[in-house]
C-alpha cells in the first residue's frame, strides 16, 4: 500500500511539472540600465522566457548568458568568450544570501540594515505608477498588465532569483532583498514593469523594459545556440567563470 502510495506521489508531481511547464508563457524583455544622469547604458540584456526556462543575455560589455533552469534548481553562467560553464544551485543561493541577511542585520550602517528586513509604504496610481518609499531608497516603477497572471509569476520568480544570483555575484553589493519586496507588489497585481527608478541617498540608477509577448526568429536561434554551448563548453567552478578574462584573450 505503502509503494502504491509513492508512486501515486511521484506520477502526481510529475504531471504538475508537465502541466505547469506547458503553462509556462513565451516572451522576450529588453532592458537597458542607466545610472546616475549618463544617457549611456551602463548594461544592456536580451531575457527569452520559453518553456520554463529562462535565458538572460548581456549583450553589452564582456558578453554573458545566464540560464534559469528552476525545475532543476540551478543556475548556469556561460562564457562565449572562454568557451566555459560554471553551475550554482539556487539552493545555495538561497543559503548565502540568507547569511548576508544576518550579517546585515548585525551591521551599524542604516541602509545596511533596512536592506536585509527592508518596509516600505506602498501606493499604487489610477495611471500604473508603482511607488514604494522609505528614507532610505525609493522605488518608483511604471508598469503594464502581463499578459496572464501565469506570465507575471514567471517574470516574478525570474527577477527575484537573478536579483539573488546579483548578490552572491557581486560581493560588495547591497543585499537585493528590497527588490524581491518590489517583485512581490508587481505580481500580486499582475503587472511587469516597464521603467524602474531607484533613488538613494547617494545614488540613482533607472531601467528601462520593452517588453513583447512573443518570441522572434533570432530569439529561436539564439535559444539554439545557447543549447548547443551548454553541451559543448567546459565545466569550471563558479568562482573560476567569475573571474575576468586577460585583457588580450581572444585577440590575434
Amino acid at each position: 500500500m505503502r509503494h502504491c502510495m509513492a508512486l501515486l506521489w511521484i506520477v502526481t508531481m510529475a504531471i504538475v511539472g508537465a502541466e505547469r511547464l506547458l503553462l509556462a508563457e513565451d516572451f522576450r524583455i529588453e532592458t537597458k540600465v542607466y545610472v546616475g544622469s549618463s544617457k549611456t547604458p551602463m548594461s544592456e540584456n536580451i531575457t527569452l522566457f520559453r518553456a520554463g526556462y529562462v535565458y538572460d543575455y548581456l549583450t553589452s560589455g564582456t558578453p554573458r548568458v545566464a540560464v534559469l533552469d528552476q525545475r532543476g534548481g540551478r543556475f548556469i553562467i556561460l562564457d562565449p568568450v572562454r568557451k566555459i560553464k560554471a553551475e550554482i544551485k539556487t539552493e545555495e543561493i538561497r543559503a548565502q544570501m540568507e547569511e548576508r541577511r544576518q550579517q546585515a542585520k548585525r551591521s551599524l550602517n542604516p541602509a545596511l540594515k533596512f536592506a536585509a528586513d527592508p518596509d516600505f509604504d506602498v501606493e499604487f496610481t489610477e495611471a500604473g505608477e508603482l511607488i514604494l518609499a522609505s528614507q532610505h531608497m525609493t522605488y518608483s516603477l511604471r508598469t503594464m498588465t502581463a499578459h496572464s497572471d501565469g506570465a507575471a509569476q514567471q517574470y516574478r520568480e525570474f527577477s527575484d532569483w537573478y536579483a539573488r544570483f546579483n548578490t552572491i555575484a557581486n560581493p560588495g553589493s547591497l543585499p537585493q532583498f528590497p527588490r524581491l519586496v518590489v517583485n512581490k507588489e508587481l505580481a500580486d497585481r499582475s503587472l511587469v514593469p516597464t521603467e524602474v527608478i531607484l533613488n538613494t541617498r547617494t545614488d540613482t540608477a533607472r531601467s528601462e523594459h520593452h517588453v513583447s509577448w512573443l518570441l522572434l526568429e533570432m530569439d529561436q536561434q539564439r535559444i539554439a545556440q545557447t543549447a548547443s554551448q551548454l553541451a559543448s563548453f567546459k565545466d569550471v567552478d563558479f568562482q573560476e567563470l567569475l573571474t575576468p578574462p586577460p585583457a588580450n584573450l581572444g585577440k590575434r
